[in-house]
């Protein structure tokens, strides 16, 4: 074969062990962080990816004294690195497959605990090879977690009309007002929304569901309470109990506490959704396809046993 045609046909391929350097670098944003990742030494990952720009004449990183950005170039190799690494997961999930079982990680990220526990213990019950992690976040967080690979699959409060996302409505979750025991609403159970016009209030963070369901209902009818902290899902409540305002809280997420008490909001009842969501190309791993199927036929079951509480009613 001529020397021309020859180098025409050679398979071209990049240094896989640079590019997980620099894929790696570039999810941590840290050299540091990222040889902690792949288990290496700092000045190995410090060497491939240097090696990596040198070999294609392309600077990937800016580094500066506190902060590493990705330039342009980077950022497009960024995501041809996710899909590359997403399809090695893939073959190491399929690889690791014995008979109806897997074994693997699995990392969720989740709007709540109690949204996904029962989930995660009929799966650890089916798959006893899966090792799961789970981590807790808002909605937003938890989404952009997913969309960056840094999750398996997300539990999340919007469906974000994303066609990336293969989603699976869980269920419809009512806001409520909780409040501390000896507070003069403690033995009602609703309210009405103008009643929290000028109220101190303990709003979720920013990127909350729950949050932004309560502020639409509030801008729809004009009213303005007294916002004096935004702080995470448990912290809420804790401030509420000890009396610095009147918390925010999902029904679902509401669980029994002494020191609280949850009100409705009459007439304009906010409310949020949960759905179970991973990236629809990586919706074909094993591991990450049976927790979706178990999760749509979980959102079955409780679809079910709602019609049956309906009609008994």
């Amino acid at each position: 074969m001529p020397i021309g045609e020859a180098a025409r046909n050679r398979l071209n391929y990049v240094n896989f062990n640079q590019l997980r350097s620099f894929y790696a670098v570039a999810r941590e944003s840290s050299f540091t962080k990222a040889a902690e990742l792949l288990c290496i030494g700092q000045p190995t990952v410090t060497t491939q990816v240097k090696t990596l720009e040198e070999t294609y004449n392309l600077q990937l990183f800016v580094r500066g004294p506190n902060e590493l950005k990705l330039t342009d170039a980077g950022e497009a190799l960024l995501a041809v690195a996710k899909q590359i690494f997403s399809l090695e997961e893939r073959a190491h999930s399929l690889l690791n497959t014995v008979g109806n079982q897997f074994a693997g990680r699995m990392h969720i990220g989740t709007v709540g605990p109690l949204f996904v526990m029962k989930l995660l213990s009929s799966y650890i019950d089916r798959f006893p090879l899966m090792h799961v992690t789970l981590e807790s976040a808002n909605s937003d967080t938890v989404y952009q977690k997913l969309l960056n690979y840094e999750v398996d699959v997300g539990v999340l409060g919007s469906d974000y009309n994303d066609p990336r996302l293969d989603l699976v409505c869980l269920g419809k979750h009512e806001v409520v007002i909780a409040i501390p025991v000896g507070h003069p609403w403690t033995h009602r159970k609703q309210l009405n929304v103008e009643e929290l016009d000028g109220q101190r209030l303990i709003m979720r963070e920013k990127g909350s569901m729950t949050r932004r369901a309560l502020e639409e209902v509030l801008a729809i009818n004009n009213i303005r309470p007294n916002v004096v902290m935004e702080l995470s899902r448990d912290s809420v409540l804790e401030a509420t109990a000890a009396g610095l305002g009147l918390g925010i809280i999902s029904d679902f997420e509401f669980s029994r506490d002494d020191r609280l008490r949850a009100l409705s909001i009459a007439e304009y009842q906010p409310y949020t959704r949960s759905y179970v969501a991973c990236l629809k190309e990586r919706s074909s791993i094993p591991s990450i396809d049976a927790f979706v199927r178990m999760s749509r036929d979980y959102a079955s079951a409780e679809n079910e046993r709602l019609r049956a509480d309906t009609v008994g009613a």
